[in-house]
């Protein structure tokens, strides 16, 4: 079956409430960055480039 993709699940955790989920990306347009994932927490969308960082960014606590 051409032009069909493999869907691929990732283990996102969110850069906003840093709650952890598992997802499916999401495609949003033709652009990169709208392919992502939605937070069923928070609702934020989370794009698949900060989702696959392997460096998180962490809270200021000097802030």
């Amino acid at each position: 079956m051409s032009g069909v993709g493999q869907e691929r699940s990732f283990d996102v955790e969110c850069p906003h409430c840093h709650k952890g989920f598992a997802a499916h990306p999401i495609e949003g347009g033709r652009a990169a960055r709208y392919l992502g994932f939605k937070c069923p927490h928070c609702k934020l969308f989370v794009p698949l480039q900060r989702a696959t960082d392997s460096a998180p960014l962490a809270r200021d606590t000097d802030a």
